[in-house]
């Protein structure tokens, strides 16, 4: 990654950490309900931060037990990366999408936590779309992985944070055999 898409990152990484914190600041307290109790829907969106661009995302959790939701999601993300040799410089252009299967465990009963919060971990199974195409420089250049796919297995930890009772701030960090990122944004308690 050249220091200006760095640069770019940690600027979107910074201002996505201020956000948070800032809600965390002005909240309000909420009444006591369990975000994810048996049949509770939470709808996820949001952007991050990772080796390979910013990540946007959408998924859903379903509550299927008392601290146990199963759910799904999307992601797309793209990145830049640029070589030189003997004064040529190559770029290609990444794209990568992915389709997940999401199952996480709730540890707010465990941990004796204020209803507001919800601290979760979980484990992600994905197909992963990865297109590499060249966008400027040399010719006769090939790029192994252009164009392919595959089945990518993640964990990650989350928290999130109700300042009303259907709406929430969220934070999820993880990696994988595919991807890693840390990934900010809301939940809304459907």
């Amino acid at each position: 990654i050249n220091i200006n898409i760095k640069n770019r990152l940690m600027k979107v990484f910074n201002f996505t950490v201020l956000l948070f914190t800032l809600v965390l600041c002005v909240s309000e307290a909420v009444a006591q309900f369990n975000p994810y109790s048996e049949k509770a829907i939470l709808g996820n969106a949001g952007i991050g931060i990772s080796g390979y661009g910013i990540p946007i995302y959408a998924s859903v959790d379903f509550g299927i037990a008392d601290n146990i939701t199963l759910g799904g999601g999307i992601g797309y993300q793209r990145d830049t990366e640029s070589f030189s040799f003997l004064g040529t410089t190559t770029k290609w252009r990444h794209s990568i999408f992915n389709i997940t299967a999401r199952g996480s465990y709730h540890f707010n009963e465990i941990l004796s936590l204020e209803d507001n919060w919800d601290i979760y971990g979980g484990l992600d199974l994905g197909y992963y779309i990865w297109d590499t195409k060249l966008s400027e420089g040399g010719t006769n250049v090939s790029y192994s992985g252009s164009g392919s796919g595959g089945l990518g297995v993640a964990i990650r930890g989350g928290a999130r944070y109700f300042f009303k009772e259907n709406l929430a701030a969220n934070l999820e960090v993880g990696g994988g055999n595919v991807l890693s990122s840390a990934r900010i944004g809301i939940t809304l308690k459907l």
